[in-house]
C-alpha cells in the first residue's frame, strides 16, 4: 500500500475553496517554507513559498500537499480531490511532483524480535540503524522502519483516533501484524508516472534481506540478540529465506496498491 504521499506543483489551488473549507494556519515570522497551511479532512495543503528571497521563493513551487491515502477509498476519489482542490476538470497528473512516498506491506509471519536476529538492510551506514521502542530505523533516504502494527493501532485508537476498516480488520484477526514500511523522497517521479506504474515501488523491498545462518557463527549485534530467542522460535527464524520474505512484502504491497489503483467509481 501507499502509506503517504507528498506532492508539489507549481499550479495554485483554489484559494476561495481552500479559505471556507480549511483551518488556516499563517506564518507570519517566516521560520516556515510555506506560508499558508490549510488543513482539510484528508489533505494538507501548504502555499506560497516565503522563507528566501524573491527570486529563490520563485524557484519553488507554489503548492505542497500532503495526503494521507488510506482516507480515500481508491486512487480516483484521490484525483476527483483534487480536480476540486485545483478548479480544472482537465488536471494533469503530470504537474504534480512526488517530493515523498511512504509504501508499506504488513506480514502476519515474524515478528520485530524475531528480525532482529536475522535481518539486514543493504546499503546504509551502521550509524543510520538503531531499534527505539520497539521500531527498527535503517538508513536515511530510503529510510526503513519496522514496527508492531497492530500495536500502533491500538494507540492510536485509544487516543481517540479514526482507524480504517482495513486496520480494524487487522485487530480483528487476532494475529500479531509487523508493518514494513519505507520512506522515499528521492523518487524523481511525478504523479502520472506513479499512477502508470506503481508496482515498480515494490523493488524497494530488496534493500531487507534475511542472513542465512544456522546461529552457530557470531556476525555482530543480531547474532549476538539471536543467542535470547526462545529456542522453540528458532526453527521458524532458520526457514525463513530472502526470496520468501521479501517475496512476501511484494506480493502484499502488490496486491493491496492494484486494488487501489483500478479504475473504479469512487462514489
Amino acid at each position: 500500500m501507499i502509506d503517504k504521499l507528498s506532492l508539489t506543483t507549481f499550479i495554485v489551488p483554489d484559494l476561495d475553496y481552500l479559505k471556507s473549507h480549511a483551518r488556516v494556519t499563517i506564518d507570519e515570522s517566516k521560520m516556515r517554507l510555506y506560508k499558508f497551511l490549510y488543513e482539510l479532512k484528508r489533505v494538507t495543503i501548504f502555499c506560497y513559498p516565503h522563507r528566501f528571497t524573491e527570486s529563490t521563493n520563485a524557484r519553488i513551487p507554489f503548492t505542497k500537499i500532503d495526503i494521507n491515502p488510506k482516507n480515500f477509498f481508491c486512487f480516483a476519489e484521490l484525483q476527483a480531490d483534487l480536480k476540486t482542490l485545483f478548479k480544472g476538470s482537465d488536471l494533469e497528473l503530470d504537474n504534480f511532483n512526488v517530493s515523498r512516498i511512504d509504501i508499506a506491506a504488513d506480514i502476519d509471519t515474524i515478528t520485530v524480535e524475531k528480525l532482529l536476529s536475522v535481518m539486514n538492510v543493504k546499503h546504509i551506514r551502521s550509524e543510520s540503524f538503531q531499534v527505539y521502542k520497539g521500531t527498527i530505523y535503517a538508513g536515511t533516504d530510503p529510510k526503513v522502519r519496522i514496527y508492531d502494527k497492530v500495536k500502533e493501532i491500538r494507540y492510536r485508537k485509544k487516543k481517540g483516533h479514526t482507524i480504517t476498516e482495513y486496520e480494524n480488520g487487522l485487530l480483528e484477526s487476532g494475529k500479531k501484524w509487523t508493518r514494513f514500511e519505507i520512506q522515499i523522497r528521492g523518487v524523481k517521479k511525478n504523479l502520472r508516472e506513479i499512477a502508470d506504474d506503481p508496482l515498480s515501488l515494490a523493488s524497494y523491498f530488496d534493500r531487507l534481506e534475511i542472513i542465512k545462518t544456522n546461529g552457530d557463527d557470531t556476525h555482530g549485534i543480531m547474532q549476538f540478540i539471536y543467542r535470547f530467542i526462545n529456542r522453540k522460535f528458532r526453527k521458524e527464524i532458520e526457514s525463513l529465506r530472502d526470496h520468501d520474505l521479501i517475496e512476501q512484502l511484494k506480493d502484499a504491497f502488490q496486491s493491496n496498491v492494484t486494488a487501489w489503483f483500478a479504475e473504479k467509481e469512487p462514489f
